[in-house]
């Protein structure tokens, strides 16, 4: 179990509180309102989905984050493992270059 910010906001339906936790950010169990989430931590609950436990009623959370990260993907033909290094399989590639060979196989 680790530490992690919680966001309060009232539930449009019921008028009751509700949490969302978010692991982004500083996570000292600091508790915040919409008047004063960092967007360090907005990040970390945006799209997040919960459930009124009042009114039981699912709401998805949407910040708008003034100092965002752009970020695009951008497709590449390269094959990567879960570590984002290259995948073994491309020693078997006849067009992987003998530099990249031996940086795999000294990797290892």
């Amino acid at each position: 179990m680790g530490l992690y910010d919680s966001f309060y906001i009232k539930c449009p339906k019921c008028g009751k509180e509700i949490e969302f936790q978010s692991k982004s950010g500083v996570c000292a169990m600091f508790n915040y309102r919409k008047n004063n989430l960092p967007p360090e931590v907005a990040v970390g609950i945006n799209g997040d989905i919960v459930e009124c436990e009042f009114c039981r009623t699912n709401f998805i959370l949407k910040c708008k984050i003034p100092k965002r990260v752009q970020v695009k993907l951008i497709p590449t033909k390269k094959k990567a493992d879960y570590r984002g290094n290259y995948n073994p399989d491309l020693l078997k590639n006849k067009r992987a270059s003998a530099k990249l060979r031996r940086m795999l196989q000294n990797d290892d």
